[in-house]
C-alpha cells in the first residue's frame, strides 16, 4: 500500500513541467496516484465519474489537434466547479483534477495534444481503481 497522499500527487503534479513528463508506472500502477485518488474519492459517485470521464472520451474521439478540444477542455473547468458546488463530487477530487488540467495546456499544440493523450489515460485509470473499490 502506497503511503501518498492525494495532497501528496497534487504537489508532486504541479512540479511538473507539463503532464506528459509523468511516467505512466507513476500513475497507473497499483498504488500509484490513479489508485490513491481513487480509494481517497470513494465517496465520489460512480455517475460523476463517468459523466467527467464521458466528456474527456468524447474529444478523444475528435482529438487530432489541440484546436478542435481547446474550447472543450476549457469548459470542462467550470463543470467540475458547478459539480463541487452541488456538493456532487468532494473538494478534494475537484482539486486533483484541477492540477492535473493545468498541466494539460502547456507546450505548443502537440505537446498539448500529448499532455491531453495522457490525461485521459490518467482518469481512465482512476476510473477503473474506482470501480475496484465500489
Amino acid at each position: 500500500m502506497s503511503d501518498l497522499s492525494v495532497k501528496d500527487i497534487k504537489n508532486e503534479i504541479s512540479r511538473l513541467d507539463k503532464l506528459s513528463d509523468l511516467e505512466v508506472k507513476k500513475y497507473a500502477d497499483t498504488g500509484g496516484y490513479a489508485d490513491v485518488i481513487a480509494r481517497a474519492n470513494k465517496k465520489l459517485k460512480t455517475t460523476q465519474l463517468r459523466k467527467f470521464f464521458g466528456a474527456i472520451r468524447s474529444m478523444e474521439k475528435k482529438a487530432d489537434s489541440w484546436e478542435k478540444i481547446e474550447a472543450d477542455f476549457y469548459l470542462l473547468k467550470p463543470q467540475l466547479a458547478n459539480a463541487l458546488g452541488r456538493d456532487l463530487i468532494p473538494r478534494e477530487f475537484y482539486e486533483i483534477m484541477m492540477a492535473i488540467m493545468d498541466r494539460v495546456d502547456r507546450g505548443d499544440d502537440a505537446e498539448k495534444l500529448e499532455n491531453f493523450r495522457v490525461f485521459v489515460s490518467f482518469l481512465e485509470s482512476i476510473v477503473a481503481y474506482h470501480k475496484f473499490y465500489e
